[in-house]
């Protein structure tokens, strides 16, 4: 399964939200797109979806922003992939009659492997990475 960059942007916005998570200051667009090295227009859009489908909400205002609606632990990666996942860039339907339902399922198993990961998880991957203390020579 391909990852569209639409499916990483929305995992990078996702992580950032996580890692500001319960700090009850919104975060600007332009923040999150800094921190997370994503285009401000594309993740204006992204933001809009994950309002509409219940992970984020938004916050009105001069200082407003975007907070995380519930709990990192509580969105999984799978769902938010399945939430993004663009219908009209299925393969299914435009392959052989032998190759659609092998391709469903290594979908249908691809999304059960990441049922383990929750962006509390991947938050705190995150953090690890920060705190490790690289070396050069």
């Amino acid at each position: 399964m391909k990852i569209s960059a639409k499916i990483d942007y929305a995992c990078r916005a996702l992580l950032e939200l996580s890692l500001h998570w319960p700090n009850p200051e919104p975060l600007q667009v332009e923040q999150i797109a800094q921190r997370q090295q994503v285009p401000v227009k594309f993740l204006t859009q992204i933001l809009i979806h994950l309002k509409q489908i219940g992970y984020v909400e938004s916050v009105r205002g001069k200082n407003g922003g975007y907070l995380l609606r519930k709990s990192p632990r509580e969105i999984k990666l799978n769902d938010m992939m399945e939430n993004f996942q663009d219908a009209n860039n299925s393969r299914d339907e435009k392959s052989s009659p032998i190759f659609s339902p092998i391709w469903r399922e290594v979908n249908q198993e691809f999304l059960k492997a990441m049922d383990k990961f929750n962006f509390e998880d991947i938050s705190n991957r995150k953090r690890e990475v920060d705190s490790t203390p690289t070396f050069q020579i």
